[in-house]
């Protein structure tokens, strides 16, 4: 059996070409289609962690340009392979190795998205990242992004959640949580590859979990000028994407 552990300098560098088939529920549809809903035809995005870019070429295809910022090397490289086999979008995706808050691309985007990102950064880290954002963010753009909750912190050890086949080898990915604070958790993701049932790599991934509640990511908004305007997390209103804690805002009036 071969064993590795994935470089804390890209975590997700080893999992990058499985992140789809493993990490992709049965809500992501709909998620895909409220991201790539809210971006304006003709206009200009910028997406923060993109991933390999699930929702990336679904705003390519309304929007005139995407500019999105990917740290991890291995993200980045399923992400420009995608792109490489559609030639009618490729044009229109710039993809950069950056991270927010830190980062000034010297213009404002008319539609500003993270999705499947708050859960990695860390309630400190909140207002940056927030006052960057608006920074970069059109006078009447829109700002979107998921991962609000008021549920408790996971607590569960291990077990499976996705399996995917390809060829003759099986795919899973196994997980354990455990509470480390009112907002925060530890997270194990362990990925093992079988061929013909016979498992043969493994590679694990350790990392903090952050909760981000409603009313601290609604004042953290309201300090960097920025109001919100409707998503799941600060309606009444019954959605599917209720519990992915989806939320919309603007600059202030």
């Amino acid at each position: 059996m071969a064993l590795a552990v994935s470089s804390a300098a890209d975590p997700y560098g080893a999992v990058a070409a499985h992140w789809d088939d493993l990490h992709v529920g049965p809500r992501s549809a709909a998620l895909v289609s409220f991201f790539a809903g809210l971006a304006p035809p003709g206009g200009h995005a910028l997406e923060i962690g993109p991933g390999t870019g699930r929702m990336t070429l679904a705003v390519a295809g309304r929007a005139a340009s995407v500019h999105c910022l990917e740290p991890s090397p291995g993200m980045r490289t399923v992400l420009m392979t995608k792109l490489a086999g559609q030639p009618d979008l490729r044009h229109r995706v710039t993809v950069l190795d950056g991270a927010a808050p830190g980062f000034r691309l010297g213009r404002r985007f008319d539609y500003v998205y993270l999705a499947a990102v708050l859960q990695d950064v860390p309630p400190r880290a909140r207002l940056p990242l927030f006052s960057g954002l608006a920074e970069h963010l059109a006078p009447d753009g829109v700002l979107a992004m998921d991962m609000l909750t008021d549920e408790a912190v996971p607590d569960h050890p291990e077990r499976e959640m996705r399996s995917a086949r390809q060829g003759e080898c099986r795919y899973t990915l196994s997980s354990a949580v455990r509470p480390l604070g009112q907002d925060l958790a530890w997270v194990r993701r362990v990925y093992r590859t079988y061929h013909r049932d016979v498992l043969v790599a493994t590679e694990t991934v350790e990392c903090d979990y952050h909760l981000h509640r409603p009313a601290d990511v609604l004042a953290d908004l309201r300090a960097a000028g920025l109001t919100a305007v409707g998503g799941s997390a600060v309606t009444d209103e019954m959605t599917p994407l209720d519990d992915m804690g989806t939320l919309i805002a603007r600059h202030d009036s």
